[in-house]
């Protein structure tokens, strides 16, 4: 259960919030700047004031209201000082049948924010810590289902690949299986299995192990753990080595998150 820290509402404007479940997170600010960077979740950004900048892939500044981005793109974000929301979905989550649709084959697009306009009083909320998580997963819904209310009625990759991060997610952190082990499970040999999960989901199944890692880290400092704590129990070499990868994954410094952020998580309490 969430345990809840009583706080002004002016302490909690002051601070970055991070609403967090397994395959989705997402990132609420009143001031958002970060470095060129990419990861394995899909990208929706949404402003909440004026339109945010964003860099793609070394390409020219651009101003955008709402934004849905592939995985694996190169991109920063600069709010320039206005209220923002990130939301982070793994290609792997069934909430990812809403996201893909809008791409049409392309690693980003822009919408018009006025899609959203109904939803301005529950994205404040959102903003001051006032939704528990099961409102913030109840809103995201609705936010998807504005978007795109005919969303796939599958994943759009190979049924093999999908068996394939599932088996990998259950073993992950506390085994790391082999490429045999997983070619074995989903029944392709180990070239083909390299080949296809390249192909569909944009990674190799080493970086996607590596970002699965990540995301069980990011559970444990949910949690309350310290970083060493973090980096040992998720597999790390040690505490730098976690704080380059999530560097280069995401773009934070966790010195950063730990002094200015909110975690609200099913078993987190806020920090």
């Amino acid at each position: 259960m969430l345990s809840q820290q009583k706080e002004s509402d002016s302490a909690k404007q002051s601070k970055n919030l991070v609403y967090a479940w397994d395959g989705v997170i997402i990132y609420v600010t009143q001031e958002h700047l970060n470095k060129a960077h990419a990861h394995f979740p899909a990208l929706l950004q949404i402003s909440c004031g004026t339109p945010f900048a964003i860099t793609v892939d070394e390409q020219p500044r651009s101003y955008h209201e709402v934004v849905v981005m592939a995985s694996n793109l190169p991109h920063s974000t600069d709010s320039e000082n206005q209220p923002y929301i990130a939301i982070l979905i793994d290609p792997d989550h069934v909430l990812y049948t809403y996201l893909h649709p809008l791409l049409h084959g392309q690693a980003f697009c822009s919408l018009a924010v006025d899609r959203l306009q109904s939803f301005q009083k529950q994205f404040q909320q959102l903003m001051t810590a006032q939704l528990c998580l099961e409102q913030v997963k109840q809103l995201l819904m609705g936010v998807l289902l504005a978007l795109n209310p005919q969303p796939l009625e599958a994943l759009p990759w190979d049924q093999r690949i999908q068996l394939a991060c599932e088996y990998i997610k259950c073993c992950v952190p506390h085994q790391i299986p082999t490429i045999a082990d997983v070619a074995l499970q989903v029944g392709l040999s180990e070239s083909r299995l390299m080949h296809l999960f390249s192909q569909q989901l944009g990674l190799s199944m080493r970086q996607y192990i590596l970002w699965l890692r990540i995301r069980y880290a990011i559970k444990l400092w949910m949690q309350g753990k310290t970083l060493i704590e973090i980096a040992v129990e998720s597999g790390f070499s040690d505490q730098a080595h976690f704080t380059r990868t999530l560097r280069r994954m995401v773009d934070f410094a966790p010195s950063m998150l730990k002094a200015n952020t909110i975690f609200i998580s099913d078993d987190a309490t806020e920090k």
